[in-house]
């Protein structure tokens, strides 16, 4: 196994991809907005899209949001339009919950921090995409049929926990293509 700290150039995606290719599991990170976003980027890079379909079996995306104060959640009520940025259409009684500020948040309704995810496999069908250089928003259509949970849905998931908030799930993720 290998870890890159973080692949920024074509030279470190061409170290990644050969010691990929001579049978390492290599792992790194790769700044993007989401999960498909990193094969767009590896090929805006000059990797070229046949050694990032053999190389690649998974990307995960991630996002670190804030947690609710547990010590002083209280139900919440979105907005409609807030909900409709998350392509949800109402609550349908589900509780949500903020965090309304204590002496154990600093007033700030917030308290820690949690993992949004996104986790994009690659399929046959998403190797196939990449070969012909499908733009983003296809990789992310094909993703999202193929069942991949996109940050929001993810994110959706954790407030319905009364972990976060809507709010703090809008202002980290974008909105999904």
């Amino acid at each position: 196994m290998i870890l890159i700290g973080e692949v920024r150039d074509l030279e470190t995606a061409d170290i990644a991809i050969q010691a990929s290719l001579t049978g390492h599991l290599v792992f790194s990170t790769l700044h993007t907005n989401d999960a498909p976003g990193a094969i767009t980027r590896l090929q805006d890079m000059g990797v070229e899209p046949d050694r990032v379909a053999s190389v690649l079996e998974g990307v995960m995306a991630q996002r670190l949001g804030r947690r609710s104060c547990a010590a002083c959640r209280a139900t919440d009520s979105p907005s409609a339009g807030d909900l409709g940025a998350l392509g949800i259409a109402g609550t349908a009684g589900v509780p949500l919950y903020r965090g309304r500020g204590c002496d154990e948040c600093r007033g700030t309704g917030y308290r820690g921090r949690t993992g949004i995810y996104e986790l994009f496999p690659i399929t046959e069908d998403a190797r196939s995409l990449i070969l012909r250089r499908a733009p983003p928003r296809e990789l992310r259509r094909a993703a999202v049929e193929a069942g991949m949970i996109t940050l929001r849905l993810d994110g959706w998931a954790k407030a319905c926990e009364g972990v976060t908030t809507v709010e703090e799930i809008l202002r980290v993720t974008q909105e999904d293509a």
